[in-house]
């Protein structure tokens, strides 16, 4: 690495070492050491920046790095994967990259997706949010917690002879990450097989166990 005021100076080689050029850089990461490199060829290329994708992301909810660029789950388990399921990464939407790594993150998306076509069903995780109807006050700010589009919605229904609006849940697209869990202000809202008041009971004993130590 190098400062921008300082940048690396590229001279013809008069040693006859086999190399007719030679690049000259303060190092950074050497605290300024002065680095001679022998080179053969110096190609200079333009910094790739990512396209502006805020309105796909914002819309989608898609993850997006400090560098702008689409983030996928794990760089290395699941490069072609974002953490909103179904949606498959490939090219220079993920990262800069040339015409051989965007052609094999291609191929790996589609293979990817070519499994999940070819099993003819999607497993889902059983953990998803579910709401109590005669707590649930209609107020929707469980709808605008999601993270995942069109998880919650809210429904007109009858109660005692009037119209309501309550919270819905719709298990095929709920990821079961609890964000509607935090901001009901009622308490309508749990996680299935894990409820409000076994959390309570976890951290009242935790509590209990370092005030006994």
């Amino acid at each position: 690495r190098f400062e921008a005021a300082e940048p690396p100076m590229v001279t013809q080689n008069g040693r006859s070492n086999g190399h007719p050029l030679s690049i000259m850089v303060k190092d950074t990461l050497t605290f300024g050491e002065e680095v001679e490199v022998p080179v053969d060829l110096v190609v200079l290329a333009v910094g790739m920046e990512p396209n502006n994708v805020s309105d796909l992301a914002g819309m989608m909810k898609l993850p997006v790095g400090a560098d702008r660029f689409l983030q996928e789950v794990h760089p290395k388990l699941r490069p072609v994967e974002l953490s909103v399921a179904g949606v498959l990464l490939a090219g220079t939407c993920q990262s800069p990259m040339d015409m051989g790594e965007a052609c094999n993150g291609a191929s790996s998306a589609a293979v990817k997706a070519s499994s999940l076509l070819a099993r003819g069903y999607v497993e889902l995780d059983p953990f998803v949010a579910e709401v109590n109807m005669d707590l649930c006050a209609g107020t929707g700010s469980c709808v605008k917690a999601c993270l995942q589009e069109g998880a919650l919605h809210m429904v007109e229904i009858e109660e005692d002879g009037k119209k309501a609006q309550k919270a819905e849940v719709n298990p095929a697209l709920c990821t079961g990450c609890g964000a509607c869990v935090a901001v009901c202000p009622e308490n309508a809202i749990n996680i299935k097989g894990w409820t409000l008041k076994q959390y309570e009971a976890m951290v009242d004993m935790i509590v209990t166990e370092e005030s006994a130590a």
